[in-house]
Protein backbone atom coordinates (compact mmCIF):
# COMPACT_ATOMS: atom_id res chain seq x y z
CA UNK A 1 0.00 0.00 0.00
CA UNK A 2 2.95 2.31 0.55
CA UNK A 3 3.88 1.89 -3.10
CA UNK A 4 0.34 2.85 -4.10
CA UNK A 5 0.47 5.94 -1.89
CA UNK A 6 3.86 6.88 -3.32
CA UNK A 7 2.58 6.59 -6.89
CA UNK A 8 -0.55 8.61 -6.03
CA UNK A 9 1.55 11.41 -4.54
CA UNK A 10 3.39 11.82 -7.83
CA UNK A 11 0.84 14.38 -9.02
CA UNK A 12 -2.55 15.85 -8.23
CA UNK A 13 -4.16 13.93 -11.09
CA UNK A 14 -2.75 10.63 -9.84
CA UNK A 15 -3.98 11.27 -6.31
CA UNK A 16 -7.44 12.16 -7.61
CA UNK A 17 -7.61 9.10 -9.83
CA UNK A 18 -6.46 6.66 -7.13
CA UNK A 19 -8.74 8.10 -4.45
CA UNK A 20 -11.73 8.14 -6.79
CA UNK A 21 -11.20 4.53 -7.89
CA UNK A 22 -10.86 3.35 -4.30
CA UNK A 23 -13.94 5.28 -3.17
CA UNK A 24 -15.89 3.65 -5.99
CA UNK A 25 -15.16 0.17 -4.60
CA UNK A 26 -17.30 -0.62 -1.52
CA UNK A 27 -14.69 -2.57 0.46
CA UNK A 28 -11.81 -0.17 -0.37
CA UNK A 29 -13.41 3.23 0.28
CA UNK A 30 -11.35 3.64 3.47
CA UNK A 31 -8.17 3.59 1.40
CA UNK A 32 -9.56 6.39 -0.74
CA UNK A 33 -10.23 8.49 2.36
CA UNK A 34 -6.69 7.79 3.57
CA UNK A 35 -5.20 8.91 0.24
CA UNK A 36 -7.08 12.22 0.48
CA UNK A 37 -5.90 12.63 4.09
CA UNK A 38 -2.31 11.99 2.96
CA UNK A 39 -2.56 14.78 0.38
CA UNK A 40 -3.90 17.12 3.08
CA UNK A 41 -1.12 16.19 5.52
CA UNK A 42 1.56 16.67 2.89
CA UNK A 43 0.30 19.67 0.92
CA UNK A 44 -2.34 21.38 3.06
CA UNK A 45 -6.08 21.66 2.59
CA UNK A 46 -5.91 24.41 -0.05
CA UNK A 47 -3.87 22.24 -2.40
CA UNK A 48 -5.79 19.09 -1.49
CA UNK A 49 -9.28 20.55 -1.93
CA UNK A 50 -9.53 19.86 -5.71
CA UNK A 51 -8.37 16.30 -5.10
CA UNK A 52 -10.95 15.78 -2.37
CA UNK A 53 -13.70 17.41 -4.42
CA UNK A 54 -13.30 15.40 -7.60
CA UNK A 55 -12.34 12.15 -5.90
CA UNK A 56 -15.52 12.32 -3.79
CA UNK A 57 -17.82 12.03 -6.81
CA UNK A 58 -18.07 8.21 -6.49
CA UNK A 59 -18.78 8.64 -2.76
CA UNK A 60 -21.61 11.03 -3.61
CA UNK A 61 -22.90 8.38 -5.97
CA UNK A 62 -22.95 5.89 -3.10
CA UNK A 63 -25.03 8.35 -1.07
CA UNK A 64 -27.57 8.40 -3.89
CA UNK A 65 -27.54 4.59 -3.79
CA UNK A 66 -28.30 4.64 -0.06
CA UNK A 67 -24.83 4.18 1.45
CA UNK A 68 -23.39 7.38 2.98
CA UNK A 69 -20.36 5.68 4.56
CA UNK A 70 -17.71 6.48 1.88
CA UNK A 71 -18.61 10.18 1.84
CA UNK A 72 -18.75 10.25 5.64
CA UNK A 73 -15.25 8.76 5.74
CA UNK A 74 -13.89 11.35 3.33
CA UNK A 75 -15.37 14.30 5.21
CA UNK A 76 -14.49 13.04 8.68
CA UNK A 77 -10.96 11.87 7.86
CA UNK A 78 -10.24 15.10 5.96
CA UNK A 79 -11.31 17.13 9.01
CA UNK A 80 -8.97 15.14 11.25
CA UNK A 81 -6.12 15.53 8.74
CA UNK A 82 -6.59 19.32 8.66
CA UNK A 83 -6.45 19.42 12.46
CA UNK A 84 -3.36 17.20 12.60
CA UNK A 85 -1.52 19.25 9.98
CA UNK A 86 -2.33 22.57 11.65
CA UNK A 87 -1.67 21.47 15.24
CA UNK A 88 0.99 18.77 14.70
CA UNK A 89 -0.54 17.05 17.74
CA UNK A 90 -1.93 13.58 17.25
CA UNK A 91 -3.93 13.63 20.49
CA UNK A 92 -5.88 16.69 19.34
CA UNK A 93 -6.74 15.04 16.03
CA UNK A 94 -7.84 11.87 17.83
CA UNK A 95 -10.05 13.80 20.28
CA UNK A 96 -11.45 15.85 17.39
CA UNK A 97 -13.17 12.72 16.07
CA UNK A 98 -15.92 13.57 18.56
CA UNK A 99 -17.11 16.33 16.22
CA UNK A 100 -17.96 14.17 13.17
CA UNK A 101 -18.95 11.31 15.49
CA UNK A 102 -21.59 13.34 17.32
CA UNK A 103 -22.81 14.89 14.07
CA UNK A 104 -23.28 11.38 12.70
CA UNK A 105 -25.14 10.34 15.84
CA UNK A 106 -27.80 12.96 15.16
CA UNK A 107 -27.75 12.61 11.36
CA UNK A 108 -27.91 8.81 11.03
CA UNK A 109 -31.74 8.64 11.21
CA UNK A 110 -31.87 10.94 8.18
CA UNK A 111 -28.91 9.34 6.39
CA UNK A 112 -30.16 5.77 6.84
CA UNK A 113 -33.97 6.04 6.97
CA UNK A 114 -34.57 2.49 5.72
CA UNK A 115 -31.67 0.47 7.14
CA UNK A 116 -31.41 1.97 10.63
CA UNK A 117 -34.95 1.06 11.81
CA UNK A 118 -34.33 -2.55 10.71
CA UNK A 119 -31.06 -2.70 12.67
CA UNK A 120 -32.74 -1.23 15.75
CA UNK A 121 -35.68 -3.63 15.53
CA UNK A 122 -33.37 -6.63 15.14
CA UNK A 123 -31.36 -5.47 18.15
CA UNK A 124 -34.52 -4.99 20.20
CA UNK A 125 -35.63 -8.53 19.39
CA UNK A 126 -32.23 -9.97 20.31
CA UNK A 127 -32.14 -8.09 23.61
CA UNK A 128 -35.71 -9.09 24.42
CA UNK A 129 -34.96 -12.76 23.73
CA UNK A 130 -31.75 -12.69 25.78
CA UNK A 131 -33.42 -11.04 28.79
CA UNK A 132 -36.80 -12.75 28.59
CA UNK A 133 -36.32 -14.15 32.10
CA UNK A 134 -35.37 -10.75 33.55
CA UNK A 135 -38.39 -8.57 32.74
CA UNK A 136 -37.50 -5.80 35.19
CA UNK A 137 -34.01 -5.33 33.76
CA UNK A 138 -35.40 -5.61 30.23
CA UNK A 139 -37.90 -2.83 30.89
CA UNK A 140 -35.07 -0.60 32.14
CA UNK A 141 -32.81 -1.41 29.20
CA UNK A 142 -35.18 -1.19 26.24
CA UNK A 143 -35.49 2.64 26.27
CA UNK A 144 -31.73 2.83 25.71
CA UNK A 145 -31.53 0.37 22.82
CA UNK A 146 -32.36 2.80 20.01
CA UNK A 147 -29.87 5.44 21.15
CA UNK A 148 -27.10 2.94 21.90
CA UNK A 149 -27.46 1.30 18.47
CA UNK A 150 -27.13 4.68 16.75
CA UNK A 151 -24.26 5.66 19.06
CA UNK A 152 -22.51 2.36 18.40
CA UNK A 153 -22.73 2.90 14.65
CA UNK A 154 -21.40 6.44 15.05
CA UNK A 155 -18.55 5.09 17.21
CA UNK A 156 -17.65 2.48 14.59
CA UNK A 157 -17.52 5.18 11.92
CA UNK A 158 -15.40 7.32 14.26
CA UNK A 159 -12.94 4.47 14.74
CA UNK A 160 -12.70 4.08 10.97
CA UNK A 161 -11.98 7.81 10.55
CA UNK A 162 -9.15 7.69 13.08
CA UNK A 163 -7.72 4.54 11.49
CA UNK A 164 -7.80 6.21 8.05
CA UNK A 165 -5.96 9.20 9.53
CA UNK A 166 -3.39 6.93 11.19
CA UNK A 167 -2.84 5.08 7.91
CA UNK A 168 -2.31 8.39 6.09
CA UNK A 169 0.12 9.58 8.76
CA UNK A 170 1.94 6.24 8.53
CA UNK A 171 2.28 6.66 4.78
CA UNK A 172 3.53 10.22 5.23
CA UNK A 173 6.19 9.06 7.65
CA UNK A 174 7.28 6.12 5.47
CA UNK A 175 7.58 8.33 2.39
CA UNK A 176 9.01 11.52 3.86
CA UNK A 177 10.12 10.88 7.46
CA UNK A 178 10.95 7.20 8.06
CA UNK A 179 10.27 6.11 11.63
CA UNK A 180 8.58 9.36 12.60
CA UNK A 181 5.08 8.03 13.06
CA UNK A 182 6.05 5.06 15.24
CA UNK A 183 7.52 7.37 17.90
CA UNK A 184 4.59 9.77 17.57
CA UNK A 185 1.99 7.03 18.07
CA UNK A 186 3.82 5.44 21.00
CA UNK A 187 3.67 8.77 22.85
CA UNK A 188 -0.06 9.37 22.22
CA UNK A 189 -1.60 10.34 25.58
CA UNK A 190 -4.86 12.12 26.29
CA UNK A 191 -5.06 15.01 28.77
CA UNK A 192 -6.77 14.15 32.03
CA UNK A 193 -9.22 16.99 31.34
CA UNK A 194 -10.67 14.74 28.63
CA UNK A 195 -10.01 11.26 29.99
CA UNK A 196 -11.51 11.65 33.46
CA UNK A 197 -14.86 13.24 32.43
CA UNK A 198 -15.17 10.67 29.64
CA UNK A 199 -14.55 7.85 32.11
CA UNK A 200 -17.11 9.34 34.50
CA UNK A 201 -19.69 9.42 31.72
CA UNK A 202 -18.96 5.78 30.88
CA UNK A 203 -19.65 4.85 34.51
CA UNK A 204 -22.82 6.94 34.72
CA UNK A 205 -24.26 6.18 31.27
CA UNK A 206 -27.16 4.26 32.82
CA UNK A 207 -28.19 7.36 34.76
CA UNK A 208 -28.30 9.62 31.70
CA UNK A 209 -31.19 10.26 29.39
CA UNK A 210 -31.19 7.74 26.52
CA UNK A 211 -30.31 10.41 23.94
CA UNK A 212 -27.22 11.42 25.93
CA UNK A 213 -26.27 7.86 26.85
CA UNK A 214 -26.15 7.02 23.15
CA UNK A 215 -23.21 9.41 22.67
CA UNK A 216 -21.05 7.70 25.30
CA UNK A 217 -19.63 5.07 22.87
CA UNK A 218 -18.28 7.92 20.74
CA UNK A 219 -16.46 9.39 23.75
CA UNK A 220 -14.62 6.10 24.29
CA UNK A 221 -12.98 6.03 20.85
CA UNK A 222 -10.05 8.36 21.72
CA UNK A 223 -9.57 6.51 25.01
CA UNK A 224 -9.24 3.12 23.32
CA UNK A 225 -6.73 4.49 20.79
CA UNK A 226 -4.73 6.06 23.60
CA UNK A 227 -4.82 2.76 25.51
CA UNK A 228 -3.42 0.89 22.52
CA UNK A 229 -0.73 3.57 22.09
CA UNK A 230 0.21 3.24 25.76
CA UNK A 231 0.71 -0.51 25.36
CA UNK A 232 2.90 0.10 22.30
CA UNK A 233 4.90 2.68 24.26
CA UNK A 234 5.45 0.39 27.25
CA UNK A 235 6.56 -2.49 25.03
CA UNK A 236 9.05 -0.17 23.30
CA UNK A 237 10.41 1.40 26.49
CA UNK A 238 10.88 -1.95 28.21
CA UNK A 239 12.58 -3.36 25.10
CA UNK A 240 10.09 -6.22 25.19
CA UNK A 241 9.33 -8.42 22.22
CA UNK A 242 6.73 -6.97 19.82
CA UNK A 243 4.98 -10.31 20.26
CA UNK A 244 3.52 -8.91 23.49
CA UNK A 245 1.29 -6.71 21.34
CA UNK A 246 -0.39 -9.73 19.76
CA UNK A 247 -2.56 -10.63 22.79
CA UNK A 248 -3.94 -7.09 22.84
CA UNK A 249 -5.15 -7.21 19.24
CA UNK A 250 -6.33 -10.80 19.51
CA UNK A 251 -8.19 -9.85 22.69
CA UNK A 252 -9.95 -7.01 20.87
CA UNK A 253 -11.38 -9.51 18.39
CA UNK A 254 -12.04 -12.41 20.76
CA UNK A 255 -13.00 -10.59 23.96
CA UNK A 256 -14.13 -7.34 22.34
CA UNK A 257 -16.17 -5.58 25.06
CA UNK A 258 -13.88 -6.72 27.89
CA UNK A 259 -10.65 -5.68 26.18
CA UNK A 260 -12.27 -2.46 24.99
CA UNK A 261 -13.21 -1.60 28.58
CA UNK A 262 -9.73 -2.52 29.84
CA UNK A 263 -8.10 -0.19 27.30
CA UNK A 264 -10.39 2.64 28.42
CA UNK A 265 -9.18 2.20 32.01
CA UNK A 266 -5.55 1.93 30.87
CA UNK A 267 -5.82 5.20 28.91
CA UNK A 268 -7.50 7.02 31.82
CA UNK A 269 -4.86 5.75 34.26
CA UNK A 270 -2.08 6.84 31.90
CA UNK A 271 -3.63 10.30 31.62
CA UNK A 272 -3.28 10.67 35.38
CA UNK A 273 0.05 8.93 36.03
CA UNK A 274 1.89 9.36 32.69
CA UNK A 275 3.17 5.80 32.88
CA UNK A 276 5.60 6.09 29.98
CA UNK A 277 7.33 9.12 31.53
CA UNK A 278 7.73 7.18 34.78
CA UNK A 279 9.22 4.25 32.90
CA UNK A 280 11.70 6.61 31.22
CA UNK A 281 12.68 8.05 34.60
CA UNK A 282 13.16 4.55 36.01
CA UNK A 283 15.30 3.54 33.04
CA UNK A 284 17.39 6.68 33.44
CA UNK A 285 17.91 5.98 37.15
CA UNK A 286 18.95 2.40 36.45
CA UNK A 287 21.55 3.62 34.00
Amino acid sequence: MVALAQWAMGSRNRATLVAALLLAIPILFWLGAAIIALVILRQGFREAFPVALWASLPAIGWVAAGDPTPLVMVIGTSLLAVILRSSVRLELAVMAVLVPGIFLYWLFPALMPELLPKVIEATRQSVSAALAEQPVFLAELLPYVDAVVVGGLAAIHSVMMVLCLILARHWQARLYNPGGFAAEFRMLRLPSAYALPALLLVFSAGELQPELAGMVPILTVPLVLAGIAMVHGVVHLTVASPGWLLPVYVGLFVFGPYMYTLLIFVAALDSILNIRARLKDTAGTDD
